[in-house]
């Protein structure tokens, strides 16, 4: 329904017929016929004919103003909430992307878990002093001596350079291949090898040395029985990581 609707008021006459009108018995307001209450105090109208009055149509609200201004109050509340709450979302999401950029910026600049991991984790290959390198040099020179006496075939191959060669003052010479070839047909074999007065020698670049000292040995060769005391040097190199025994040399007093 509408909030206004039309009301007779009185206007002079200029030859128009009287109008039928209504009127409140308690405060004397007159009122258009369609209405049937007072909109002051709500009493129920009587007709009055006014031959005076002539009709004229006047908007006039039907609610009490002070209902329409709360109406216009209760709207304009609604919108300014409505407003805040799509501000409040706007400004969300605003701080979420900045987050999400300042994130992706920090992740970019980081270094990352595995380079700076790298960055400070030392020397992975030990920098050995020169008595660290002899006491190398003699465990290595023991490990050939037990794989003499043990013919074991697989640590000679690993412990004897590609270009060893042994040569004793008897004229003996022997190459890798051939030492390999004796011991694998029992042409050589040691009952004992043992060692006395080892002597110790560190290049300045410690990746050459020397052990040298007397050795006193018991066995047999091509199926000859010998035993026999003598002096002997072994010289050493590292190669690929690894110390190899490059030349050996025995003599007798």
């Amino acid at each position: 329904m509408s909030i206004f609707t039309t009301e007779f008021d009185r206007i002079p006459s200029s030859g128009l017929g009287a109008a039928r009108m209504k009127i409140c018995p308690t405060c004397q307001q007159k009122y258009a016929d369609s209405l049937q209450f007072c909109l002051s105090d709500g009493t129920v109208l009587s007709v009055f004919n006014d031959p005076q009055a002539t009709l004229r149509l006047e908007t006039r609200q039907t609610q009490p103003p002070t209902q329409v201004k709360r109406g216009l109050t209760v709207g304009v509340l609604v919108l300014a909430g409505v407003g805040l709450i799509g501000l409040i979302f706007v400004v969300g999401v605003l701080i979420l992307y900045r987050t999400w950029t300042n994130q992706g910026a920090g992740a970019s600049n980081r270094p990352s878990s595995s380079s700076a991991t790298n960055t400070n984790q030392p020397n992975t290959i030990p920098v050995l002093t020169k008595d660290e390198v002899a006491q190398k040099l003699a465990q290595v020179n023991t490990e050939v001596g037990l794989s003499l006496v043990n013919s074991d075939l697989e640590a000679l191959d690993r412990l004897l350079a590609e270009d060893y060669r042994y040569v004793s003052d008897a004229g003996l010479s022997l190459t890798k291949q051939e030492i390999l070839t004796l011991f694998r047909t029992g042409n050589v074999h040691y009952d004992y090898l043992t060692t006395s007065d080892p002597k110790i020698e560190v290049d300045s670049d410690l990746n050459k040395g020397a052990v040298s000292g007397r050795a006193r040995s018991k066995g047999h060769f091509r199926q000859q029985p010998f035993t026999d005391s003598y002096f002997y040097k072994n010289t050493y190199e590292k190669r690929d990581g690894r110390w190899q025994l490059v030349s050996g040399l025995a003599w007798h007093h």
